[in-house]
């Protein structure tokens, strides 16, 4: 029994170094990189936040000038919704690399919030 024991921990402790190894996946060549996203993602956060405080009765509403918003926010980076949209599937399906970009998403509001261009009440 002792010995089965020892094998286990022995090829499970083989795995975890292998899939430790491994890095993190090639992004697609149409996925956008992680500056870029966190830039996106923290420009949609804003709008998201800006738009909820509007408080429209409607949410069609709500929800058209939210699609005029990030309509905006694709043509300042000169992304489509599409390629949007699969990067973000690509990055929620890699959790190591969604953290870096959350990361950078971060790093970006708190660079705005210090350069004042985020009230903070």
């Amino acid at each position: 029994m002792k010995i089965l024991t020892k094998k286990i921990f022995l090829h499970l402790a083989i795995i975890s170094t292998l899939i430790s190894c491994i890095g993190d996946p090639k992004p697609p060549a149409n996925v956008i990189d992680v500056k870029t996203m966190g830039k996106i993602l923290a420009d949609i956060h804003l709008t998201e936040a800006k738009v909820n405080r509007l408080s429209f009765q409607v949410y069609d509403s709500t929800r058209v000038v939210y699609m005029e918003f990030e309509r905006r926010i694709m043509a300042k980076y000169k992304v489509d919704t599409a390629r949007y949209r699969e990067s973000y599937k690509f990055y929620a399906q890699n959790p190591a690399l969604m953290v870096k970009v959350y990361e950078e998403t971060l790093n970006v509001l708190d660079e705005k919030k210090k350069n004042k261009q985020i009230k903070t009440d």
